[in-house]
């Protein structure tokens, strides 16, 4: 008993010893914790590392001004019309490509649009740091001048430094001047731009994952093969992933009309939605967000054909989902 009793005297000493030995540890740990931190304290204070960055005018007023005083046919963006000598060529283009292909030929591949962006546009400032842009332009038997005016567009109306480069990804087009000859004349006549082919027919989805592996920019935009930027269209699609790269920006999609190739305003901005059916739907913006206007506002959902994205949140995401066929419809014939 007395022997239990001097163990049990002896285990309290040591647990005593060694509460005492943990006590001077943490204290020790806390003062030189605390020096540490005292001699890491930032030459700069605090509240400057959440400065905003700085902004710029990004506008190029000597193209703008230049743009002005262009004329002719198509210029401005205004309506256009072939005489009655082009009837059949007309005719012949229309039902190749369901628009005035001989019209767009007449018109400059660098025509001169009208700004009718908000006038709140015309004022506003983007940070000065803007990532890197690679442009991703699927087609198919695109007509030439339409395909060509895209790019040409997308590299007129930029800031050069931040296009990196321009990928037209050929889904097996079956148009001869689709092949070598645009080849060549990409070569020839416009930097930053180079031709994806895919050796079969595999849809738009396909077509777009293919200049996606293949981008080196910041962000992936994604356009139409027959659509025209407009002026000072690059930097509000950047800005938003720029403070924030989860940020998925679409722009405002205006009108160039099939028939005159007019360029016109479709509305002034309107939110994604689904009916019951799935099919995508315009809503009004709300009220709050029309009284902030041009400021960007939120959508539930997004049109899948122009938009802006950065390359890192992409493949985050996993991509297009490559099961998707053309216009996002999955392709089931395999699996009847």
């Amino acid at each position: 008993m007395v022997v239990l009793q001097r163990c049990l005297l002896r285990l309290l000493r040591l647990r005593s010893l060694l509460i005492i030995t943990i006590i001077i540890v943490l204290v020790y740990m806390f003062k030189t914790y605390n020096q540490e931190e005292a001699l890491e304290v930032p030459e700069v204070p605090i509240q400057d590392a959440h400065i905003a960055p700085p902004k710029i005018d990004w506008h190029n007023y000597t193209q703008i001004e230049y743009e002005r005083k262009c004329e002719g046919i198509g210029e401005q963006g205004m309506p256009a019309h072939l005489p009655k000598s082009d009837s059949k060529l007309e005719e012949k283009l229309y039902s190749e490509n369901g628009f005035n292909g001989a019209l767009s030929d007449k018109i400059p591949l660098n025509r001169s649009l009208p700004d009718i962006r908000h006038p709140g546009c015309k004022k506003k400032l983007y940070i000065e740091s803007l990532p890197t842009v690679s442009v991703v332009v699927p087609f198919h038997n695109e007509h030439w001048s339409t395909l060509l005016r895209t790019a040409f567009s997308v590299l007129y109306r930029s800031p050069e430094h931040l296009i990196k480069e321009i990928f037209l990804v050929d889904d097996a087009s079956t148009k001869g001047f689709l092949k070598r000859e645009l080849d060549e004349y990409v070569a020839k006549h416009m930097s930053k731009v180079s031709v994806i082919r895919l050796a079969n027919r595999s849809g738009l989805i396909t077509a777009r994952l293919a200049g996606a592996r293949e981008a080196t920019g910041d962000v992936l935009v994604f356009l139409d093969s027959h659509t025209e930027a407009n002026v000072n269209w690059l930097p509000p699609l950047l800005e938003p992933i720029a403070l924030n790269y989860r940020t998925v920006v679409c722009p405002f999609i205006d009108v160039v009309a099939h028939d005159t190739f007019e360029y016109r305003a479709q509305d002034e901005g309107a939110r994604g939605a689904f009916d019951w059916e799935l099919f995508y739907k315009r809503l009004p913006v709300l009220p709050k967000d029309d009284a902030r206007m041009p400021e960007p506002f939120e959508s539930p959902v997004m049109a899948g054909g122009l938009f802006a994205i950065s390359r890192v949140f992409f493949w985050e995401l996993g991509g297009y989902d490559p099961g998707l066929d053309i216009w996002g419809r999955r392709a089931v014939r395999a699996q009847l």
